[in-house]
Protein backbone atom coordinates (compact mmCIF):
# COMPACT_ATOMS: atom_id res chain seq x y z
CA UNK A 1 0.00 0.00 0.00
CA UNK A 2 2.71 2.45 1.06
CA UNK A 3 4.77 1.76 -2.03
CA UNK A 4 1.75 2.48 -4.20
CA UNK A 5 0.81 5.62 -2.25
CA UNK A 6 4.28 7.09 -2.44
CA UNK A 7 4.44 7.28 -6.21
CA UNK A 8 0.96 8.80 -6.29
CA UNK A 9 2.12 11.59 -3.99
CA UNK A 10 5.21 12.18 -6.13
CA UNK A 11 3.12 12.35 -9.25
CA UNK A 12 0.68 14.74 -7.60
CA UNK A 13 3.49 17.05 -6.48
CA UNK A 14 5.14 16.98 -9.90
CA UNK A 15 1.82 17.72 -11.59
CA UNK A 16 1.20 20.63 -9.24
CA UNK A 17 4.67 22.05 -9.87
CA UNK A 18 4.26 21.68 -13.59
CA UNK A 19 0.91 23.46 -13.61
CA UNK A 20 2.28 26.33 -11.49
CA UNK A 21 5.27 26.71 -13.82
CA UNK A 22 2.96 26.68 -16.87
CA UNK A 23 0.67 29.33 -15.36
CA UNK A 24 3.64 31.51 -14.47
CA UNK A 25 5.11 31.18 -17.96
CA UNK A 26 1.78 32.02 -19.60
CA UNK A 27 1.34 35.06 -17.33
CA UNK A 28 4.83 36.30 -18.15
CA UNK A 29 4.19 35.81 -21.87
CA UNK A 30 0.94 37.79 -21.63
CA UNK A 31 2.72 40.66 -19.86
CA UNK A 32 5.52 40.64 -22.45
CA UNK A 33 3.11 40.58 -25.40
CA UNK A 34 1.12 43.42 -23.83
CA UNK A 35 4.23 45.52 -23.40
CA UNK A 36 5.34 44.90 -27.00
CA UNK A 37 1.85 45.72 -28.28
CA UNK A 38 1.85 48.99 -26.31
CA UNK A 39 5.21 49.97 -27.80
CA UNK A 40 4.10 49.09 -31.33
CA UNK A 41 0.82 50.97 -30.95
CA UNK A 42 2.50 54.10 -29.56
CA UNK A 43 5.16 54.11 -32.27
CA UNK A 44 2.76 53.17 -35.04
CA UNK A 45 0.47 56.12 -34.33
CA UNK A 46 3.35 58.50 -34.78
CA UNK A 47 4.04 61.71 -32.94
CA UNK A 48 2.71 64.74 -34.87
CA UNK A 49 5.66 66.82 -33.71
CA UNK A 50 8.08 64.18 -34.96
CA UNK A 51 6.27 64.02 -38.30
CA UNK A 52 6.44 67.81 -38.67
CA UNK A 53 10.12 67.80 -37.75
CA UNK A 54 10.73 65.16 -40.40
CA UNK A 55 8.89 67.23 -43.00
CA UNK A 56 10.91 70.31 -42.03
CA UNK A 57 14.13 68.35 -42.33
CA UNK A 58 13.14 67.29 -45.86
CA UNK A 59 12.23 70.88 -46.74
CA UNK A 60 15.57 72.11 -45.38
CA UNK A 61 17.38 69.47 -47.38
CA UNK A 62 15.50 70.52 -50.53
CA UNK A 63 16.31 74.17 -49.84
CA UNK A 64 20.05 73.52 -49.49
CA UNK A 65 20.10 71.68 -52.83
CA UNK A 66 19.74 74.92 -54.80
CA UNK A 67 22.26 75.16 -57.61
CA UNK A 68 25.24 77.50 -57.14
CA UNK A 69 25.59 80.00 -59.99
CA UNK A 70 29.37 80.24 -59.63
CA UNK A 71 29.08 83.92 -58.67
CA UNK A 72 30.19 85.50 -55.40
CA UNK A 73 28.06 88.16 -53.70
CA UNK A 74 29.24 91.61 -52.60
CA UNK A 75 29.65 90.08 -49.11
CA UNK A 76 31.82 87.24 -50.41
CA UNK A 77 29.08 84.59 -50.14
CA UNK A 78 28.31 82.00 -52.82
CA UNK A 79 25.31 82.94 -54.94
CA UNK A 80 22.61 80.29 -55.42
CA UNK A 81 19.90 80.22 -58.05
CA UNK A 82 16.87 82.15 -56.83
CA UNK A 83 14.33 79.72 -55.36
CA UNK A 84 10.54 79.97 -55.65
CA UNK A 85 8.70 81.83 -58.36
CA UNK A 86 7.60 85.31 -59.42
CA UNK A 87 3.98 86.15 -60.22
CA UNK A 88 1.75 89.15 -60.84
CA UNK A 89 2.16 92.23 -63.00
CA UNK A 90 3.22 95.74 -62.02
CA UNK A 91 2.75 98.80 -64.25
CA UNK A 92 3.58 102.44 -63.74
CA UNK A 93 4.77 105.38 -65.82
CA UNK A 94 4.80 103.34 -69.03
CA UNK A 95 6.96 100.58 -67.50
CA UNK A 96 5.67 97.02 -67.09
CA UNK A 97 7.05 94.12 -65.05
CA UNK A 98 5.86 90.55 -65.51
CA UNK A 99 6.51 88.55 -62.34
CA UNK A 100 6.40 91.51 -59.97
CA UNK A 101 6.14 89.53 -56.72
CA UNK A 102 8.82 87.00 -55.78
CA UNK A 103 7.83 84.21 -53.38
CA UNK A 104 11.15 82.50 -52.67
CA UNK A 105 9.92 80.08 -50.02
CA UNK A 106 12.71 78.47 -47.96
CA UNK A 107 16.15 80.05 -48.37
CA UNK A 108 19.32 78.72 -46.64
CA UNK A 109 21.46 80.91 -44.44
CA UNK A 110 25.00 82.05 -45.27
CA UNK A 111 24.40 82.16 -49.03
CA UNK A 112 23.18 84.90 -51.36
CA UNK A 113 20.19 84.88 -53.69
CA UNK A 114 19.39 87.43 -56.39
CA UNK A 115 15.68 87.88 -57.04
CA UNK A 116 15.34 89.92 -60.21
CA UNK A 117 12.78 91.79 -62.30
CA UNK A 118 12.73 92.69 -66.00
CA UNK A 119 11.48 96.24 -66.50
CA UNK A 120 10.12 96.98 -69.99
CA UNK A 121 9.13 100.35 -71.41
CA UNK A 122 5.74 99.57 -72.95
CA UNK A 123 4.97 103.25 -73.53
CA UNK A 124 5.67 105.55 -76.47
CA UNK A 125 8.26 107.86 -74.86
CA UNK A 126 11.62 107.41 -73.19
CA UNK A 127 11.52 106.93 -69.41
CA UNK A 128 14.04 107.44 -66.64
CA UNK A 129 14.31 104.97 -63.80
CA UNK A 130 15.07 106.38 -60.36
CA UNK A 131 17.04 104.77 -57.55
CA UNK A 132 15.29 101.60 -56.29
CA UNK A 133 14.31 101.66 -52.63
CA UNK A 134 13.54 98.77 -50.25
CA UNK A 135 10.86 98.79 -47.57
CA UNK A 136 11.30 96.16 -44.85
CA UNK A 137 7.83 94.95 -43.88
CA UNK A 138 9.10 91.91 -41.98
CA UNK A 139 12.61 90.72 -41.20
CA UNK A 140 15.68 92.86 -41.78
CA UNK A 141 18.76 93.69 -43.77
CA UNK A 142 18.01 94.43 -47.43
CA UNK A 143 21.04 94.13 -49.68
CA UNK A 144 22.20 96.26 -52.61
CA UNK A 145 20.32 96.76 -55.87
CA UNK A 146 21.83 96.51 -59.33
CA UNK A 147 19.99 98.19 -62.21
CA UNK A 148 21.12 97.53 -65.79
CA UNK A 149 20.39 101.01 -67.12
CA UNK A 150 18.72 104.20 -65.91
CA UNK A 151 16.88 105.07 -69.16
CA UNK A 152 14.60 103.04 -71.40
CA UNK A 153 13.49 103.93 -74.91
CA UNK A 154 10.12 102.59 -76.03
CA UNK A 155 10.32 98.78 -76.26
CA UNK A 156 13.60 98.52 -74.33
CA UNK A 157 14.08 96.43 -71.19
CA UNK A 158 16.52 96.26 -68.31
CA UNK A 159 17.01 93.98 -65.33
CA UNK A 160 16.90 94.96 -61.66
CA UNK A 161 18.48 92.54 -59.17
CA UNK A 162 18.24 92.60 -55.39
CA UNK A 163 20.94 90.85 -53.37
CA UNK A 164 19.70 89.10 -50.23
CA UNK A 165 21.80 87.12 -47.75
CA UNK A 166 21.05 86.25 -44.13
CA UNK A 167 23.04 84.55 -41.36
CA UNK A 168 22.24 83.33 -37.85
CA UNK A 169 20.42 86.07 -35.95
CA UNK A 170 18.88 87.37 -39.17
CA UNK A 171 16.90 84.22 -39.88
CA UNK A 172 13.13 83.91 -40.18
CA UNK A 173 10.40 85.35 -42.36
CA UNK A 174 11.26 88.33 -44.57
CA UNK A 175 8.88 90.50 -46.57
CA UNK A 176 10.23 93.46 -48.52
CA UNK A 177 8.69 95.96 -50.85
CA UNK A 178 10.80 97.25 -53.74
CA UNK A 179 9.92 100.64 -55.26
CA UNK A 180 11.33 102.11 -58.48
CA UNK A 181 10.52 105.74 -59.35
CA UNK A 182 9.60 106.31 -63.00
CA UNK A 183 9.91 109.61 -64.86
CA UNK A 184 8.98 110.18 -68.48
CA UNK A 185 8.11 113.64 -69.78
CA UNK A 186 5.23 114.85 -67.66
CA UNK A 187 4.34 111.30 -66.61
CA UNK A 188 5.64 110.10 -63.24
CA UNK A 189 4.99 107.01 -61.23
CA UNK A 190 6.45 104.34 -58.99
CA UNK A 191 6.73 100.65 -59.74
CA UNK A 192 5.79 98.52 -56.73
CA UNK A 193 7.48 95.12 -56.55
CA UNK A 194 7.98 92.69 -53.67
CA UNK A 195 9.98 89.71 -52.45
CA UNK A 196 9.37 87.29 -49.57
CA UNK A 197 11.35 84.38 -48.16
CA UNK A 198 11.85 82.23 -45.07
CA UNK A 199 15.57 82.31 -44.34
CA UNK A 200 16.70 79.36 -42.20
CA UNK A 201 18.68 76.13 -42.34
Amino acid sequence: MSSKTKPKKLVKKGSSRLSRWTIGAVAAAVVFVGAVAAIVMSSGGGDPDTAVAGSEAQAASAATELTPTGEVSSMGLPVLETPGYASGVAESGGVTVQGADWDMGRVPLNVAVLPFWTLTNTGSTEVTLGEPQAEVRAGCCPGPFALGTGTLAPGESTVLTFELAMHEGMDGWHDMGVYVPIEGGSDQGRLELSVTGDFRD
